[in-house]
């Protein structure tokens, strides 16, 4: 995979950065990770959190930039990476924010149970995001070097 991450044109690494950015912003002002008045977040964030909110923008913004033919296979990769991305966003948002959380275990339990499970949760999001981008990256292999018949 790295090979196949070398070879991308460079057009395809500068195309990446805004949809990292834009992906880093959906995902972060919401859980209050970059600060604005709109939302508040009663709960410090932890390192982690921005560990996990700066690979999963990452991964998404590469995803994202490498293009293929629009086919079903595609759209399919492009609801993973959505998936990815809401994934991250439960894995660095603030535990007690979580409505759907707070309302199955409540607010002791989304400290004393979510909040510790949130990491293995950011790591479920790099993970499908992996997987994606190699899902990504084959179908553009196969579509940038078609097998002669």
């Amino acid at each position: 995979m790295l090979e196949q991450l070398r070879q991308l044109p460079s057009t395809v690494w500068l195309r990446a950065i805004p949809y990292a950015l834009i992906a880093a912003v959906v995902i972060a002002v919401p859980s209050d990770l970059i600060d604005t008045p709109i939302f508040g977040r009663p709960v410090e964030t932890r390192p982690i959190d921005y560990v996990i909110l700066t690979i999963t923008a990452g991964l998404i913004g590469l995803i994202f930039a490498i293009r293929v033919p629009r086919s079903e296979v595609a759209e399919s990769q492009d609801t993973r990476t959505v998936w990815g991305g809401f994934v991250s966003f439960l894995a660095v948002g603030c535990p007690v924010c979580n409505q759907a959380v707070v309302a199955l275990i409540g607010t002791s339990g989304a400290l004393s149970w979510w909040a510790p499970v949130q990491p293995f949760v950011g790591l479920a999001a790099v993970g499908l995001l992996v997987y994606t981008l190699r899902l990504r990256l084959r179908t553009y292999q196969l579509e940038a070097c078609p097998i002669p018949v």
